[in-house]
């Protein structure tokens, strides 16, 4: 129902980042103990003191369907979207991580061609509440996340770029759980996460909220809520299968204000939800760097795209 062919351009790219991890696949002189990198979504626990953490993602979303408000799938035309995302996590100690994710997106104008646009920044703080010695090695961690208005929203139609941004400043919770299991071959983790209702984005003309040239208001973004469970079984001390699902929730937001011929507008977005599931696979050149590849499938929702978004992420520790 919900395999959408991916197009040969999208196989290719991954192919081709991928073609050097299969080649040193044969290369079995590291340490035979279980590597793993981190599911596509599930976020992980603090990284040590003096760590450095950069894992870029190049991920590709397309969406031919859409869910409507009844769960049922329907046709979709919305453009194919590159987005380029970078976290990257400092240690300050072995409890506390700082952190900062860079996005861009290159998207496809209004005059056909594409155009590499700056995203939303977020900067956050992670802090370790418990690990535990014993054989599962179970930890939790807590992380506050700011969201900075760094991409575009607004007053669009003096550009032939799309959007690429929510223009309010947010704050997000979450709660991050991991343990280990099978002798240590298999990490579980489980993540929850909140954005805090009441941000507001004001708004100029044409914007990412549907409001068209002369418009004059603001949006007041509603909460969302986020929740994924994820599995890596190392196979190989190269090779890591993942097996994860994610669950997204957003309210919708309020937007009011007055449109060109001076009629008020005062309208509120649906509230939306999507269920996705995220197969992926790693592969660990070292301790230290390791790619991985896989696919995020929307496979239920509502009031939302039933997204296909094959990506691609190089972690590197320092």
């Amino acid at each position: 129902m919900f395999l959408s062919p991916v197009s040969h351009v999208r196989i290719g790219v991954l192919s081709a980042l991928l073609l050097p991890a299969s080649l040193l696949a044969q290369d079995r002189n590291d340490d035979a103990h279980p590597r793993f990198l981190g599911p596509l979504a599930s976020g992980g626990q603090p990284v040590p003191k003096g760590m450095v953490n950069i894992e870029p993602y190049l991920i590709n979303s397309t969406s031919t369907s859409r869910f409507d408000a009844d769960g049922h799938r329907l046709d979709s035309d919305a453009p194919a979207q590159w987005d380029l995302v970078v976290p990257i996590n400092v240690g300050v100690t072995d409890r506390l991580t700082i952190g900062t994710t860079l996005a861009g997106q290159y998207d496809q104008g209004v005059d056909g061609g594409r155009d590499l646009v700056i995203g939303d920044t977020s900067v956050k703080a992670q802090y370790a509440v418990y690990a535990s010695a014993g054989v599962h090695h179970t930890a939790w961690a807590v992380t506050a996340q700011r969201g900075l208005p760094t991409g575009r929203h607004d007053r669009l139609q003096y550009t032939d770029r799309a959007g690429s941004g929510s223009g309010a400043q947010t704050t997000a919770l979450s709660v991050q759980g991991q343990a280990y299991f099978l002798d240590g071959m298999l990490r579980a983790r489980a993540v929850a996460g909140w954005r805090l209702p009441g941000s507001r984005a004001g708004i100029r003309g044409q914007s990412v909220y549907g409001t068209a040239a002369g418009f004059s208001g603001s949006a007041r973004l509603g909460s969302t809520f986020s929740s994924s469970v994820a599995a890596e079984y190392s196979v190989h001390p190269h090779w890591t299968l993942v097996a994860e699902a994610l669950y997204e929730q957003d309210r919708g937001a309020h937007v009011s204000g007055r449109m060109a011929e001076g009629e008020a507008l005062d309208r509120r977005d649906p509230a939306s939800w999507r269920l996705s599931v995220l197969p992926a696979v790693e592969y660990h050149f070292s301790d230290q760097v390791g790619v991985i590849g896989g696919v995020q499938v929307g496979v239920a929702g509502r009031n939302t795209s039933a997204i296909v978004a094959p990506q691609v992420a190089l972690n590197v520790a320092f």
